[in-house]
C-alpha cells in the first residue's frame, strides 16, 4: 500500500512541477509580448536641398515646409515647394508643386504600408530632390 501511495505522490509532483513550468513559461511570453519597445522609435528622415536631413518622429504631429531646398514658415505655392505632413505615425506628401505630382500620389508611408508600398520605405520627390524615408525600430 505505501508503494501506490509514493507513486501516487510521485505523479502528483510532477503533475504540479510540469504545472509550475508550464505557468512560468507562459509568463516569460506574456511578458516578451507586452515589453516595451527598445531602441530609436519609428521615426521619419527627410533629406532636402545639398545633403541637409530633418529627424522627425513619427509620432510628432508636424508639417514641414521645403522650398528651394530650405525649411521654411508656410506654404506659398512659390519656387520648388514641397508640403510634407507627419501624424499619427504616418507621414505623406501632402502638397508638391513639381511637374507630376508623382510623389503627392505615393500616398501615406507608415510602418503597416512600407510592406506592401512600390518604393518600401521611401517617398520620393525627385525633381526638387526632396525624400521622406521610414525608419523604424531597429533600422
Amino acid at each position: 500500500m505505501e508503494q501506490i501511495t509514493t507513486g501516487s505522490h510521485r505523479r502528483r509532483n510532477w503533475v504540479l512541477t510540469g504545472t509550475i513550468i508550464l505557468l512560468a513559461a507562459l509568463a516569460v511570453v506574456i511578458l516578451f509580448l507586452l515589453r516595451p519597445k527598445t531602441g530609436m522609435p519609428d521615426r521619419f528622415v527627410i533629406y532636402y536641398g545639398d545633403g541637409k536631413t530633418l529627424t522627425v518622429s513619427a509620432w510628432e504631429t508636424r508639417t514641414v515646409v521645403i522650398r528651394d531646398g530650405e525649411i521654411v514658415e508656410e506654404a506659398t505655392g512659390e519656387g520648388e515647394e514641397n508640403v510634407i505632413r507627419i501624424e499619427n505615425g504616418e507621414a505623406w506628401m501632402e502638397h508638391a508643386n513639381c511637374r507630376h505630382g508623382e510623389c503627392v500620389e505615393q500616398g501615406r508611408l507608415n510602418a503597416e504600408s512600407v510592406k506592401t508600398r512600390p518604393l518600401g520605405t521611401w517617398i520620393i520627390c525627385a525633381p526638387h530632390r526632396v525624400n521622406v524615408e521610414y525608419r523604424g525600430i531597429g533600422q
